[in-house]
């Protein structure tokens, strides 16, 4: 009888070992399933226009400021020219460009496409139609000389991010232009103006579009 009893006492010992271990490891795992790394998450990053550039990573707003330097060159007419040397076609009078960066036709072909892409340059800014640049027999740029004016009633404008895909970027830039017939004189702002209502606005559209694994404009124009 005796006998029987420890045995009992011994098996009820074990027993009672086994079920604790379980009970602990079940305790660890708890503790493991609700730790803070798990469900730790990576913050959204927030881009802003506040600096004029579109609201996107560092490396796509300087494209837009590389683009917008040399769009803006384009639209003003400012390019460095020789005055004596010339060459004639259709009628007009082009001026051979001396800057260094465009030392051929081909070279500023190169350029452009850094930041816009192929059909926009062949379409747009390299256009047979458009009569503002042409080639030279010694493969050289010639330009055509001119530009329009700077919009004297530019204040200011503000970027907004309307559609972002892997392949494809859409941005509409708001303008603010001052009323009357007086030029602006302020500073230039960047954020939407809390007298708003006191300038006239214009939005543009600006697509951005990936092409050979870079990221190119296909339209963009110029506020100012």
């Amino acid at each position: 009888m005796k006998k029987k009893l420890y045995l009992f006492l011994a098996c009820a010992a074990v027993a009672a070992m086994v079920l604790g271990g379980c009970g602990g490891k079940d305790k660890n795992n708890d503790a493991s399933d609700g730790s803070e790394p798990d469900q730790k998450q990576e913050e959204e990053i927030v881009y802003t226009s506040e600096d004029g550039r579109p609201p996107l990573a560092d490396d796509l707003k300087d494209l837009y400021q590389g683009a917008a330097e040399i769009y803006a060159e384009i639209s003003l007419g400012t390019f460095d020219a020789d005055v004596n040397t010339t060459m004639e076609k259709n009628g007009n009078t082009y001026y051979k460009v001396t800057d260094e960066r465009f030392a051929t036709y081909d070279d500023f072909q190169a350029y452009l496409e850094q930041y816009f892409t192929k059909d926009f340059v062949s379409s747009e800014i390299l256009a047979e139609k458009n009569i503002q640049f042409v080639k030279g027999d010694d493969g050289a740029l010639y330009f055509l000389g001119g530009g329009r004016g700077s919009n004297i009633f530019y204040a200011g404008h503000v970027f907004k991010l309307d559609r972002q895909t892997d392949k494809e970027i859409d941005l509409t830039a708001t303008a603010y232009y001052s009323t009357g017939d007086s030029a602006y004189n302020g500073e230039v702002f960047y954020v939407a103006p809390e007298n708003a209502d006191e300038f006239s606005t214009t939005d543009y559209h600006f697509v951005m579009l990936l092409e050979d694994g870079e990221w190119k404009f296909d339209d963009f124009v110029l506020f100012y």
